[in-house]
């Protein structure tokens, strides 16, 4: 792979883990909000909070997703 398809694969690769970060995030807050409710802990505004952060969350980890594949199609094109 040449050095500008290897630059744009590994801006692929780092938006990628990020995907995967954010989709953890989304399985902790859903873990804590769990474990706060399981417990009697949980405040009022808890669950509408999760929800509204774990909706981001997936949201921006389906456009890093969608980023990652459309990086990885232009490096291919940028070798041709």
């Amino acid at each position: 792979m040449p050095d500008g398809q290897s630059t744009i694969a590994a801006h692929a690769e780092v938006l990628r883990r990020d995907a995967q970060a954010l989709t953890a995030c989304t399985e902790r807050l859903r873990a804590i909000e769990a474990a706060l409710e399981a417990a009697g802990a949980a405040p009022p505004w808890l669950r509408a909070a999760v929800h509204a952060h774990c909706a981001a969350c997936v949201t921006a980890a389906a456009d890093l997703r969608t980023a990652v594949r459309h990086l990885l199609e232009y490096a291919e094109q940028a070798g041709r």
